[in-house]
């Protein structure tokens, strides 16, 4: 084996691939596409585009009625969502004002307030408001808000769901920091980094879940909630 082989090997998610890939990247249609341009242009953190075509396959297997998305920022995921999932009610919850109100702007363009509910506020504290107003049976959840705080949405967001449902969880890798703070360019996410770490091995661990690791994006984690109990409390 030449002396590089292996480099060549690990090297698989370089940019050139990640160019490659996207250049196969569609729309939906043309206002997700105006969003999503929108969104790029001004550094919005909305779904990758390499992300978007994953959700899109797990989207049309699962074919999910009620989702839960933690981390809203300006909607574009949630009116994907809705967009993809014709026939599903979607729930999404951000703490930041100012993304609330342009997502609802974007949301109400879409003519989607019908089926998507932005609530604000932290993610777990939504969540057991959810909880507490008896509206769960989710089938889908995308969590991709704090990233330091994974572990308590997805602890929060486990007793709404149905047995079966999926569970996404985007930006596992922290552009590579996770896997080692020799990518942290000036150590600025410790906390962000070892939160992070413990959720990865911890839904890894799990027995309420089976979970794959992805390399996508800047790394997804796709849990099939296994669930206790066949009947839900909603």
């Amino acid at each position: 084996m030449p002396s590089n082989s292996r480099s060549k090997g690990m090297n698989i998610t370089n940019q050139q691939v990640t160019e490659y890939l996207n250049g196969f990247y569609r729309c939906l249609d043309e206002d997700l596409e105006i969003l999503r341009e929108t969104g790029e242009r001004d550094n919005v953190p909305i779904i990758l585009r390499e992300t978007e075509a994953v959700l899109s396959l797990l989207l049309s297997l699962k074919r999910p009625k009620r989702i839960l998305e933690i981390g809203t920022a300006i909607g574009y995921s949630a009116v994907y969502f809705a967009k993809k999932c014709p026939e599903a009610v979607i729930y999404t919850i951000d703490k930041d004002e100012t993304a609330v109100r342009s997502a609802k702007h974007n949301i109400d363009q879409a003519g989607l307030s019908d089926r998507i509910h932005i609530l604000l506020g932290d993610g777990q504290e939504q969540e057991e408001k959810l909880s507490d107003n008896r509206i769960g049976d989710f089938d889908f959840v995308f969590i991709d808000g704090a990233k330091s705080h994974y572990r308590r949405f997805l602890d929060s967001a486990l007793p709404l769901c149905r047995k079966g449902a999926l569970i996404v969880s985007d930006n596992i890798l922290m552009r590579a920091a996770t896997v080692s703070e020799e990518y942290d360019t000036g150590r600025k996410h410790k906390t962000n980094r070892k939160k992070m770490r413990e959720y990865v091995e911890y839904i890894c661990s799990s027995r309420e879940l089976e979970t794959s690791l992805m390399s996508v994006g800047d790394g997804l984690a796709v849990s099939i909630y296994r669930g206790e109990n066949e009947e839900r409390r909603f």
